[in-house]
């Protein structure tokens, strides 16, 4: 029997949690509320947790979807937090970059 014809083992529900986040990650929209709600929105970001569908838990033993559920809220936050701030940051730095250009002409 070649490596093809194996069965695969199952990943990690950690790995798989993470991975199913960062694919499930809305990062437009959590970019928009940083830059939008400004520190509010970062901090609207740092306390939601979005949980896993439901779906995703079925057949799971309780051990692995504690895991699972935790590492993707874990990792949701993460991303949901990070593009927040980018989105925080974004207009200071074109502010920034308007004050030197100014600064420049004058």
């Amino acid at each position: 029997m070649d490596n093809s014809q194996q069965s695969p083992v199952p990943a990690h529900p950690n790995l798989t949690a993470e991975q199913d986040a960062e694919s499930d990650a809305k990062k437009v929209t959590w970019f928009f509320i940083g830059f939008l709600g400004n520190i509010l929105g970062v901090l609207i970001a740092s306390i939601y947790e979005p949980a896993p569908p439901a779906s995703r838990l079925l057949g799971k033993s309780p051990e692995d979807a504690a895991f699972y559920t935790d590492s993707y809220k874990a990792k949701s936050r993460s991303i949901q937090l990070r593009q927040s701030v980018i989105g925080l940051i974004i207009p200071f730095v074109f502010m920034f970059l308007w004050m030197i250009f100014i600064v420049a002409i004058l």
